[in-house]
């Protein structure tokens, strides 16, 4: 790592799912990232390891020709995907040794003990509990975390990386190269994990944790009106010399963008435990003085004075259940595909549905849905001309306090993804509301679509007018784009 002044150091192993290479951090926040050229890419075959460091580089062939990764990469994106894993490669247990797994029954259950540390937050994803189902099942996975070990454990006093990793054969990678000879390209970072390949055959998962209850959404709005907790620091300094303390806040600091997918775990569900009791208590209503403090990394201790910070990687919020989905979704879904069968338009991305991130600051609305969690965005990404449009909607109609909608067109300036990731936040910081100034700062293109009237000249429209409408509408919008020079 390489600090500001020039001097470069160590820092704590849990920090690993963060340590991208290329990356600029500003206390706990990954800043900038170099860019590169992204291409996905099918693992054909290993071709040999570089052993001439101590840091082993791994040479694939590809259907894009070779390619160079190294170790501690493939360590990061397929192992350390938050600090309790992180923890867990490290001892001779392994992963296997934070769940039980019960093979006996379908779907196979893996079920983590009542004394776990493990946060729930960490298998409430799809992604997140698709990539813990490939880690304890996979005998290839499970090979692979366990040299993280072996090479600790032999290698004491040596600073050198010797991870082994399980076979790629098969794998779709989504990477970021960069050319490092004629022949071979240098992979900088894994960007995704598209199509991991699992030596299980197919399989259908339960995954159950004893802090997982079943609760309403009244069950939660009752319960908010028991009483009100003492307000913590949601911003706390990163300090790496401070112990965390037991019974502080977990912070958690997510780098969006990755995600492990892996089609042969075909469901991977988490399972409800009890129905919680509802004596949880709310946040203040107001904005209290807080009081700042400091986030530690490592293990928890009684006698720790910081709170625990915890980077994690593969923890995007997408609601992949239909189950769970609003109705309007659904439609959202068709009228995308319909515009993107128009002349000159290419659905570059179908409809995914997500979550709003958690405001920054005492703004509750988002938490007041007429369903359980933050409320949720439909996104969709179109392509006009050589260009993408990013296609988003807040499923205002949900809250408890419906709102009117509408359909934001966004042609994102450079650095896209983490302009919409501030285009997100900013929404839920102002109370679920979109700020068109904000927005415009962020777009060369930026054009919001409302939704048709349900009814025309005093009669309702059917679903399929209204689609229909819907869909005239958005083109009509999308045929004011123009390509930036």
């Amino acid at each position: 790592m390489e600090w500001k002044d020039g001097i470069t150091s160590s820092l704590p192993i849990e920090m690993a799912s963060f340590l991208a290479p290329g990356s600029t951090f500003q206390d706990k926040k990954i800043v900038s990232q170099t860019k590169h050229e992204r291409q996905n890419v099918h693992i054909i075959s290993l071709e040999r390891v570089d052993k001439a460091s101590g840091h082993y580089q791994y040479l694939y062939k590809t259907d894009h020709g070779l390619m160079k990764f190294s170790g501690f990469e493939l360590a990061r994106t397929l192992l350390f995907h938050n600090p309790h894993l992180v923890r867990a490669a490290y001892t001779a247990n392994g992963v296997g040794g934070l769940t039980l797994v019960h093979h006996d029954q379908s779907p196979i259950e893996i079920s983590f003990p009542e004394s776990t540390l493990y946060p729930l937050r960490f298998i409430k994803s799809k992604s997140t509990r698709t990539h813990l189902a490939w880690l304890v099942l996979d005998v290839e996975a499970k090979k692979s975390a366990h040299s993280v070990f072996e090479s600790f454990n032999k290698g004491q006093g040596e600073l050198g990386f010797k991870f082994v990793p399980p076979n790629l054969e098969g794998w779709l990678l989504e990477v970021s190269v960069r050319a490092d000879s004629e022949d071979i390209a240098e992979v900088v970072r894994v960007e995704n994990i598209l199509e991991a390949v699992f030596n299980e055959g197919a399989a259908d998962v339960l995954v159950s944790h004893p802090k997982d209850k079943d609760q309403s959404s009244k069950d939660k709005i009752d319960a908010a009106k028991k009483g009100q907790t003492p307000a913590d620091d949601t911003d706390p300094e990163l300090e790496l010399g401070e112990i965390p303390r037991l019974g502080k806040r977990l912070h958690i600091e997510r780098s969006k963008g990755f995600s492990f997918g892996c089609s042969a775990i075909r469901s991977v569900k988490s399972s409800k435990g009890k129905k919680a009791s509802g004596s949880k208590h709310s946040p203040p209503a107001e904005a209290p003085d807080i009081e700042k403090e400091k986030a530690g990394v490592g293990l928890i201790e009684k006698d720790g004075n910081a709170q625990e910070f915890s980077p994690t990687i593969n923890q995007d919020e997408e609601i992949t259940d239909t189950v769970y989905l609003p109705q309007k979704f659904r439609l959202f879904g068709e009228v995308i595909e319909e515009v993107g069968k128009s002349d000159g338009i290419k659905l570059f991305q179908k409809a995914k549905c997500y979550r709003f991130p958690a405001p920054a600051n005492q703004s509750k609305v988002v938490y007041k849905t007429q369903y359980e969690g933050r409320l949720k965005y439909f996104v969709a990404i179109l392509e006009l001309t050589g260009s993408q449009l990013v296609l988003v909607e807040a499923d205002t109609s949900n809250l408890r306090t419906p709102k009117g909608a509408s359909t934001l067109i966004l042609g994102l300036k450079e650095d896209a993804k983490a302009n919409f990731e501030e285009i997100l936040q900013s929404f839920s910081d102002k109370g679920a509301q979109w700020s068109h100034d904000f927005i415009n700062e962020r777009c060369y293109f930026f054009n919001p679509c409302r939704h048709p009237p349900l009814k025309e000249k005093g009669k309702i429209r059917t679903d399929q007018e209204y689609k229909e409408k819907w869909v005239s509408d958005l083109r009509e919008k999308l045929r004011l784009f123009r390509k930036p020079s």
